[in-house]
């Protein structure tokens, strides 16, 4: 992911760049997920599997999307609980506009890195400060990743048996999606709370950077950063002195968590596979989202899929395992992502400025 970025400046042509590029990886996921479903599909009545979906009670789909807008809703709750420590006050649409716009940018980019910056740029944009936009991504982030890295690790440990007896691959995916996790919510957090040592390495990766000239003005980027660590360290002191503020940001996260588990339970319902345990189904998922975080793939198309139908080989039949995927990625993935991209159709185009002291 991108953690740093710059408050005071959003160039045209970089902007303009950036949708060329996320137009490419549109196209990527849009191509990964026609080989996924065309591998998927092979070896599989195509017929049957459309004649069980066709079955499928629609009004659980309804409530799977239900939950995925409650999934943004819960980051949309964090974003204006962490700027009001800025005493930054937005409506709760807007809020909720930036959730989804994290949610489509992360899953049509490459381990999900496009998120996060076009969140920052939308908020700059409306007169949120660049860096108290960024002390607020950057807790979201660190917060979800711990929270993905402590759901799923519990659910492992839960089921370590049924864990221990699945194909290698699943194991060699959780163990790169714990080190991801871990690794990039410790930084985070580093950054936040201990000012003093990252500021350090910052400015000694700034003094390579300027020896191979990739930054012409060692000074005014020291400057800069300097001024960005002085805000996150404001945020971090703010949290260290009132926890309760980050146990709710980590409460709210997990809440998030198992809305967007609950949106593929759906799935089951909308099948009439209700037999099936919801708490062995939400600790699956864990496991799954777990080990297919760290995938470098738009959406983690195809590691997703695959390692879905693996790891909840045991909870459904062989016929009926597919559709429940098909069904569960359509409600939480592809037709949220649909969803989401006209969310943020409407974000590019209404834009909004919110006037704050200084």
């Amino acid at each position: 992911m991108s953690f740093l970025f710059d408050g005071n400046e959003v160039h045209m042509e970089q902007k303009q760049m950036n949708w060329k590029r996320m137009i490419i990886y549109a196209v990527i996921m849009a191509a990964l997920a026609g080989v996924t479903f065309f591998v998927l599909f092979k070896d599989s009545s195509v017929s049957e599997i459309r004649s069980v979906i066709k079955g499928a009670n629609l009004w659980f789909a309804a409530a799977g999307i239900g939950f995925m807008c409650l999934f943004t809703l819960c980051e949309a709750a964090i974003i204006r609980g962490l700027l009001r420590i800025f005493r930054r006050r937005i409506p709760w649409s807007r809020a909720w506009q930036y959730s989804f716009a994290g949610f489509y940018f992360s899953s049509i980019t490459p381990s999900a890195t496009g998120g996060q910056p076009m969140q920052f740029y939308y908020m700059t944009r409306d007169g949120l400060n660049g860096a108290q936009s960024t002390f607020t991504l950057l807790t979201v982030t660190a917060c979800y990743q711990m929270a993905v890295l402590v759901y799923g690790t519990l659910s492992i440990f839960i089921n370590y048996q049924y864990i221990k007896g699945l194909p290698s691959i699943i194991h060699w995916l959780i163990l790169l999606g714990i080190l991801a996790n871990g690794l990039a919510a410790l930084f985070i957090l580093a950054v936040i709370f201990s000012r003093r040592p990252v500021e350090k390495g910052v400015l000694k990766v700034l003094s390579v950077l300027h020896r191979l000239h990739l930054v012409k003005d060692r000074e005014k980027a020291a400057a800069r950063m300097e001024e960005l660590m002085e805000e996150y360290s404001q945020g971090g002191v703010y949290l260290r002195s009132n926890p309760l503020v980050f146990l709710k940001v980590m409460v709210y996260t997990f809440l998030q968590l198992t809305f967007l588990y609950l949106s593929s339970y759906c799935a089951c319902l909308a099948l009439g596979l209700a037999q099936v345990p919801v708490h062995r189904f939400l600790m699956m998922q864990a496991v799954l989202s777990l080990a297919v975080s760290a995938v470098p793939l738009p959406g983690s198309v195809g590691a997703s899929e695959s390692s879905f139908l693996i790891l909840f080989g045991s909870l459904f039949t062989p016929g009926q395992v597919l559709p429940v995927m098909l069904m569960a990625r359509g409600i939480s993935f592809y037709s949220f992502l649909v969803i989401s991209g006209l969310v943020v159709l409407y974000l590019q185009f209404h834009r909004r400025f919110f006037a704050f002291p200084s």
